[in-house]
């Protein structure tokens, strides 16, 4: 008797990567001129370890650099919804908060997912010392009720990004995840926002 397989590739979860250098560049400029001291969010302080972070409404400046830097972040999201369905729609994107992390030595964030949104981002500024740590890691959201040899596949599997200046990544909101533990001396500048998808045109 023959055997025939047929393989489905069931719940997957999409990642997203973009790359814009220039744009990092210009916004480390920005960002580093402007003083923040602690975790001004005052949003989950216990899982934000030698890091500081600012209020969650960076997107809301009239500075020419943010308004860009939503822009192309906008035209992201919108680029990945019509990978996703295979369509050319265009959206209205709506950014709930927004915000960024400068970490020093020593630092790293808590497993957490963020809520009351659909797409969130990570955008690398600047990822400083290489081979310093500092990656995130996304965990798998699935995790079988029993553990055995046959559920190794899709128990305690993770997705490492490695920080690159400029690189963007898009991830659903549901996806947990956290940044190891960076030992580097040179500060990284990380820039976080929480995205809905409010309106098709």
């Amino acid at each position: 008797m023959e055997k025939s397989f047929v393989k489905n590739s069931l719940f997957s979860t999409p990642l997203f990567e973009f790359n814009n250098l220039a744009l990092a560049n210009e916004l480390r400029s920005y960002l580093t001129s402007l003083k923040i001291d602690g975790i001004e969010s005052r949003v989950a302080k216990h899982i934000k370890h030698n890091m500081s972070e600012s209020k969650f409404n960076l997107f809301n400046s009239d500075e020419k650099i943010i308004k860009t830097t939503r822009a192309y972040i906008a035209s992201c999201i919108k680029d990945l919804l019509n990978n996703l369905t295979s369509r050319d729609d265009d959206y209205k994107i709506a950014f709930s908060e927004s915000w960024y992390h400068i970490g020093g030595k020593n630092s790293s964030h808590d497993v957490h997912a963020h809520i009351n949104c659909s797409w969130c981002g990570i955008y690398y500024i600047d990822s400083g010392d290489k081979n310093k740590g500092g990656q995130t890691f996304f965990c798998n959201p699935i995790f079988s009720n029993f553990l055995d040899l046959g559920t190794l596949h899709h128990n305690d599997t993770e997705h490492i990004v490695t920080p690159e200046d400029g690189k963007l990544i898009l991830f659903p909101s549901y996806l947990k995840h956290f940044q190891s533990l960076y030992t580097g001396e040179t500060e990284r500048i990380v820039i976080a926002f929480n995205s809905s998808i409010i309106e098709k045109f």
